[in-house]
């Protein structure tokens, strides 16, 4: 008899549902695959995989290229039976995109200003530090390490927008499909 994941309903975590025969020949992408193998590994963590068995699932999980390869891998290991999830539609809500974005663009100003943040107190130390004998002593610049390494991430995360927006996408979308299954009739 097949065990429930510890974290819930794992079919309402992909972007699709695989059991469903209408998307098995959809081509699946790495947020899916990583909740495969999330699934295997809760799996394996549970005692229900060796470790053999395991790695050959996580083999094959990460060459998966459709949704009907996902199925194979998990139907000993969850509750393969009742009502398919409803495909998410994207691009049909353009308030999801709107709340990626803003998702987005507050945690790239926060990055900035926790940079610039971090540099001036930094800063403020070492000027501190080097006034401290009476005149203007300058230590080594130890600030510019910091602040190197604090715009740095400042600079990636402008850079990753659009991986960032569709990650949060992705997340809203699999929320707001786990509320349209709570509105349900009979759930």
């Amino acid at each position: 008899m097949s065990e429930i994941s510890p974290t819930g309903d794992p079919w309402s975590r992909f972007s699709r549902d695989p059991r469903d025969p209408a998307v098995s020949a959809l081509r699946t992408g790495d947020v899916d695959r990583a909740v495969l193998t999330d699934v295997l590994g809760e799996a394996f963590s549970d005692g229900r995989l060796t470790r053999e068995e395991y790695d050959e699932r996580a083999d094959e999980a990460v060459r998966a290229r459709t949704y009907g390869d996902f199925l194979p891998l998990m139907q000993d290991l969850v509750p393969t039976s009742g009502a398919a999830a409803p495909p998410v539609r994207r691009g049909d809500s353009p308030d999801l995109q709107r709340a990626a974005v803003n998702a987005y663009e507050r945690k790239r100003r926060d990055s900035w200003v926790e940079s610039v943040t971090i540099t001036l107190i930094c800063t403020g130390i070492w000027l501190a530090i080097s006034l401290a004998g009476g005149g203007f002593d300058p230590h080594f610049p130890w600030p510019i390490i910091v602040a190197v390494i604090a715009f740095a991430d400042s600079i990636e995360t402008t850079a990753s927008r659009e991986k960032y927006i569709e990650k949060e996408r992705a997340k809203l979308e699999r929320k707001a499909r786990k509320q349209e299954r709570k509105e349900l009739p009979g759930s």
